[in-house]
């Protein structure tokens, strides 16, 4: 369930921010302001911030350093990946409802409809046209491409986004990894070109 939906995403797991968190004891950072605040801070570039040294104490080491000057802090914290794009499943005479759901993520990714039969009723391919949103058959095949996001939405709320998809990810029951980078490589491809 992402933004109240529910949906498949495929994701590029960022290897080196993995392996790091991995390193350093951590999983998903899901507190939307803390991410907000992280977000005016540089990754990796100390900043003269007293007031978020004092802020940001108690914070696990992963996420940032305070340096022991009291007025420096290092963010260290990443996104974990990043969406490539959302599948929202539509129920027979539910295809106008799964775009607009999907249509939640227009700031964020690329988004798709798959319906669960083969004719999409006129008005949701309209308004799927009109909001970017790709339509596939119930065999995976292209009805309507889907496009790219056209300004990608890069604030605390789009990298909580993408931290309760690692979350999924590292919470997966065994093998999920294998199988999560199969579909990427497998499927993204074929619905990330337009038709």
């Amino acid at each position: 369930m992402l933004l109240g939906v529910r949906v498949t995403a495929y994701a590029v797991v960022n290897l080196a921010e993995h392996r790091r968190r991995e390193a350093a004891g951590m999983a998903a950072v899901i507190d939307p302001a803390l991410l907000d605040h992280l977000l005016d801070l540089p990754a990796g570039v100390p900043v003269i911030d007293p007031a978020g040294w004092a802020e940001m104490a108690g914070q696990p080491a992963g996420i940032l350093e305070r340096d022991p000057d009291g007025v420096s802090v290092t963010r260290r914290l990443e996104a974990p990946l990043s969406v490539a794009e959302v599948v929202v499943q539509a129920a027979a005479g539910r295809e106008l409802r799964a775009v607009q759901d999907a249509s939640l993520f227009a700031g964020f990714t690329r988004r798709w409809v798959a319906a669960a039969c083969g004719r999409v009723p006129d008005a949701a391919m309209l308004e799927a046209k009109v909001c970017g949103v790709g339509i596939l058959d119930p065999g995976h095949r292209v009805l309507l491409a889907a496009e790219k996001p056209v300004a990608l939405t890069r604030d605390g709320w789009s990298w909580l986004l993408e931290e309760k998809v690692y979350r999924r990810w590292l919470g997966g029951r065994p093998g999920v990894r294998a199988r999560v980078r199969a579909r990427v490589r497998a499927e993204v491809k074929p619905l990330a070109e337009p038709a």
